[in-house]
């Protein structure tokens, strides 16, 4: 091969390489730090983190956890926070509990624990998009009110005796060696992936969210999509409140707090992978597999309780920032071309 061969060849191979650095990396960038997490996990403590053992754990710990994520991402996507979504995971079991407890079938129980998420969602809805209320202001008022709601409905008290079998049934049967709850957060998570990804309304959605006058001007009723994003939140949030008081067998009043930032981390990890720039559903489970393993990697290694907060936080902030590394990496590579 002569010097003009190998010089035309090395130009028609620069900018594969360019679209690597620029577009490939920096999407996948999350998904390799979740691999290098389960590697040195996998090295440092062989007999335990590597085994089905540990991955039924996490798959059984981390469910209801990704399903809030879930219901988190439907209002980032179109702009907006929802700060009630632990509330209404924590109103929502316990609903579910008092009515297995009143004697009503399983399906009662999730019905009414989901309309419940709805309705709440919708009433955010309303307060936000026509009463003109701030997102931020309107959900966290909510979440106040619902955590009194919850010291009402159960006087203080942990909710255990007379919660019916069939509500525990529901989570903890186990399908392939997992426990069912796992297959219901795949469910949910297909079908939240297919309306966002491949109907209007994803793509309405998302336009509510880059820019709600710029879409309201093409003819968007973005007031519509933005109410729609807080019930579907609520729905799902009410869906994850009812599983989680069939996976543990009660109902605390103190459920539902710890589960709100967590799920932030995940839906904003998720936002840095696959799609970056957009919250989308494949980004999230990553984000939420990213806690999982390095929380469950850290624990088997005997770490103190305070870890796991920490943890979170930090795996945010350093995931984020590789991100963002790569990517300026591959526009100072793209500049000097």
């Amino acid at each position: 091969m002569n010097s003009a061969t190998a010089s035309a060849t090395a130009r028609r191979d620069r900018p594969a390489r360019r679209s690597l650095v620029n577009d490939v990396l920096p999407n996948y960038a999350v998904v390799v730090f979740l691999l290098a997490l389960c590697v040195l996990f996998s090295a440092l403590a062989p007999d335990l983190f590597p085994t089905w053992a540990n991955v039924k754990s996490i798959v059984n710990n981390q469910s209801v956890p990704a399903l809030l994520a879930l219901a988190v991402v439907l209002p980032l996507a179109a702009g907006e926070f929802d700060l009630s979504v632990g509330a209404v995971l924590g109103f929502a079991a316990i609903v579910a509990a008092k009515v297995s407890i009143a004697g009503a079938p399983v399906l009662v129980a999730v019905l009414a624990a989901v309309g419940v998420g709805a309705l709440i969602g919708l009433v955010n809805a309303v307060l936000i998009v026509r009463v003109g209320v701030s997102a931020f202001i309107a959900t966290l008022g909510m979440a106040t009110v619902l955590s009194g709601g919850n010291l009402w409905l159960t006087d203080g008290s942990v909710l255990y005796q007379g919660i019916g079998e069939g509500l525990t049934t529901l989570a903890r049967t186990r399908l392939l060696g997992l426990p069912m709850i796992f297959f219901y957060l795949l469910i949910v998570g297909v079908l939240l992936w297919v309306l966002l990804e491949r109907t209007p309304f994803g793509r309405y959605l998302t336009a509510t969210g880059l820019g709600r006058s710029s879409a309201r001007l093409a003819g968007v009723p973005t007031n519509y999509y933005l109410g729609a994003a807080f019930v579907l939140s609520g729905a799902i949030a009410g869906l994850a409140g009812v599983l989680q008081t069939g996976t543990v067998g009660s109902a605390s009043p103190s459920t539902g707090p710890d589960f709100l930032l967590p799920a932030y981390a995940a839906a904003f990890l998720g936002a840095t992978t696959i799609r970056r720039g957009r919250f989308n559903v494949g980004g999230t489970f990553v984000g939420v597999l990213v806690l999982a393993v390095g929380v469950s990697g850290l624990n088997l290694l005997g770490a103190p309780f305070w870890v796991a907060p920490v943890f979170n936080g930090a795996a945010l902030l350093l995931a984020v920032s590789f991100a963002a590394i790569v990517a300026g990496r591959g526009k100072r590579g793209g500049s000097h071309a």
